[in-house]
């Protein structure tokens, strides 16, 4: 019945085979099965053959290039030879068709690359069944003029989506914390169950109940010592990759682990339990030493992880294809995140444009776009970033189908962008990245869940800073003439305007003479105390009351006063977008870049704030509470 789709050599894609790829690849992730290709009879060729369940559809593939609409060139005899051909072969197909259909799908190539529509039910096709499937003959067919018809786009290829888990802890992060977990906790438990340590010789591999509270106190160590590792930003690879400073950063590790271990033991000692140790309150010394241990484990460990990894370049290999300045930021970027598990080889020049610059600390420049395709084969090239100085028709589609067919991953430099930046590029993003980029979806289970944690958070959070807020509303009444609290209108959700309610920081009518201007760094209206509100996040605690009114979220873009927003309107581009959702009380750009008072700040802090919205989802804002409460026991992002 079907036969298989015509070969065609390796190094050349006719422009019609390519469509119908694409097209192929569209179908089948909509969710139909591809039956046939080039399918011939004796009325005429079926282009693709494809089924969902016992409905048959014949497919004409119309593929373009520079031609505004490609399904019009759909005839009505190429759809008479269309529905004779599906006719002929009606008795043939197994399952037993119900119902048959001819539909069209446009391959049109555009600048941004191609573009395909699906075009179903242009016109039904009625046969004999002659007791096939007991149909009998159809109803007249009913002819469908394709520009008449609404288009149902189906993507060739889901665009690759940022990997959002590769923000809340990359996989060569998560591998590091978890192999010192197992470090720290077997050094622990290990250590107080053999000799010289042990004072009770246990066999520590046999389970009962004291291996338990064994591996829990080993667990807990290890937790205390990985919390000192992080606040030491041990675990941020900019901080943590100069060798030189490692040993300094675990020490102070080390000495917080052991000062926080020495306050849990004593406020807490009983919860710990080493089933090598007959009593672990004056055997506190092996504990110390084995945590010191542990700690000269990590070190080595550290180097270890860096060498194997770095050194044997484990890393998914990419090239960067353009020549435009942000083709070298964002190799840059690559090159500068290791732990992301990407290894850059180089760039591929555009042709017609001047030369990258080369040499030590510069991506190394690997050629030209005719080589790209040998380029991928012969040096394990498995994702393609096109960031092209000039897109306006000059496109190399040819030579990114072909790459593409080869199995080679394509993508956009915003996506690469946002998944190394956890941001998105808001200065040469393109309306279409949004539109038909994958994201920003609200499902009804994600909003009840977020709603959910919010009600939660804010209740538990009202009822355990009470004591704290009764003395910073005695503070403030004391230090200062004035009301306790700051109310201040702000634009919330869809643009609708609210009263946040804080903790009041500055001296009464502080922008009586000056009007609303962005706070400064020591700003002189801000009160003593209400500095140290500021710095401590204090004077935050009242927004719990908006969060259980409905009015914000704990984790969303931060609201802002009317008047910046009507300035940032008309600065920042898609600035709007960020009002799409609840305003939160913390947010990935509080806990990913510092202050902002500009509107170059608004603008960079945007980018974050739409990475969140289109990630959002309950895991990524219990990531975002965690880091926040590491924000706030550093001080940073405070005025």
């Amino acid at each position: 019945m079907t036969r298989p789709p015509r070969p065609r050599p390796e190094h050349a894609l006719p422009a019609g085979a390519a469509g119908e790829d694409l097209a192929a690849a569209g179908l089948r992730r909509a969710g139909y099965r591809i039956a046939g290709r080039n399918v011939r009879t004796k009325v005429g060729e079926i282009d693709l053959l494809v089924r969902r369940g016992r409905c048959w559809i014949a497919v004409e593939v119309k593929s373009r290039t520079g031609h505004p609409a490609p399904e019009r060139t759909v005839r009505g005899e190429q759809l008479d030879r269309l529905a004779g051909a599906l006719r002929a072969l009606a008795p043939r197909l197994r399952p037993r068709p119900r119902e048959l259909w001819i539909d069209a799908v446009s391959v049109r190539w555009l600048a941004s690359g191609p573009e395909i529509l699906h075009f179903p039910a242009l016109r039904h096709v009625t046969w004999e069944a002659d007791g096939i499937g007991g149909c009998g003959r159809r109803p007249a067919p009913r002819d469908r003029r394709p520009n008449k018809l609404p288009s149902d786009p189906v993507p060739a290829a889901t665009p690759t989506m940022p990997v959002l888990s590769d923000q809340i802890m990359p996989r060569r992060k998560l591998l590091l914390i978890l192999s010192e977990t197992i470090l720290f906790s077997a050094v622990v438990l290990i250590g107080t169950s053999l000799p010289p340590l042990t004072t009770r010789p246990y066999p520590f591999f046999a389970p009962n109940v004291d291996l338990l509270r064994g591996l829990l106190t080993s667990f807990t160590v290890a937790a205390i010592c990985q919390a000192s590792l992080s606040y030491n930003d041990l675990y941020d690879w900019k901080s943590s990759q100069n060798r030189a400073e490692l040993p300094n950063r675990l020490l102070h590790a080390a000495g917080y682990a052991l000062v926080m271990l020495g306050v849990l033991s004593m406020a807490a000692g009983s919860l710990f339990f080493l089933p090598g140790l007959a009593d672990i309150n004056r055997e506190t010394w092996k504990l110390i030493l084995l945590v010191g241990i542990a700690f000269g484990g990590v070190y080595l460990l550290r180097n270890a992880f860096h060498w194997f990894f770095f050194k044997w370049r484990f890393g998914e290999r990419i090239v960067v294809v353009g020549s435009s300045t942000e083709a070298q930021q964002i190799a840059y970027m690559v090159m500068e995140s290791p732990m992301s598990g990407f290894e850059l080889l180089g760039i591929v020049e555009e042709p017609g444009q001047p030369p990258l610059p080369q040499g030590a600390g510069h991506p190394r420049v690997l050629g030209t776009l005719d080589q790209l395709r040998a380029l991928c084969r012969d040096e394990g090239i498995s994702r393609v970033v096109v960031a092209l100085r000039e897109r306006r028709g000059k496109v190399p589609v040819d030579r990114l189908l072909d790459v593409r067919m080869a199995g080679v991953l394509v993508e956009e430099r915003e996506t690469m962008y946002e998944r190394l930046a956890g941001k998105l590029a808001v200065e040469s993003m393109r309306p279409s990245y949004l539109i038909y980029g994958r994201g920003f979806a609200k499902s009804r289970l994600t909003t009840v869940s977020k709603r959910a944690l919010d009600v939660a958070a804010a209740a538990s959070g009202l009822v355990l800073s009470l004591p704290l807020s009764l003395l910073a509303a005695l503070l403030i009444k004391l230090t200062s003439r004035g009301p306790v609290f700051f109310c201040q209108e702000r634009t919330g959700e869809d643009g609708a305007p609210f009263k946040l309610i804080k903790f009041r920081t500055m001296c009464v009518d502080a922008e009586k003479e000056s009007g609303p201007v962005w706070a400064q760094k020591n700003d002189v209206r801000v009160t003593p105390i209400g500095r140290f509100l500021r710095l401590s996040r204090v004077d935050e605690i009242p927004q719990f009351l908006n969060i259980l009114a409905g009015q914000m979220s704990f984790v969303g873009p931060r609201p802002e006063r009317p008047h910046f927003v009507e300035q940032l309107k008309q600065s920042v581009p898609f600035y709007p977008l960020r009002h799409t959702v609840k305003p939160g009380l913390t947010g990935w750009a509080q806990v990913r870049h510092p202050y902002g008072a500009s509107i170059e700040d608004a603008q960079e802090k945007l980018r974050y704030d739409l990475y969140y919205i289109k990630n959002m989802s309950l895991l990524f804002d219990v990531s975002i509470m965690l880091r926040t409460i590491s924000v706030i026991l550093r001080g940073s992002g405070a005025r």
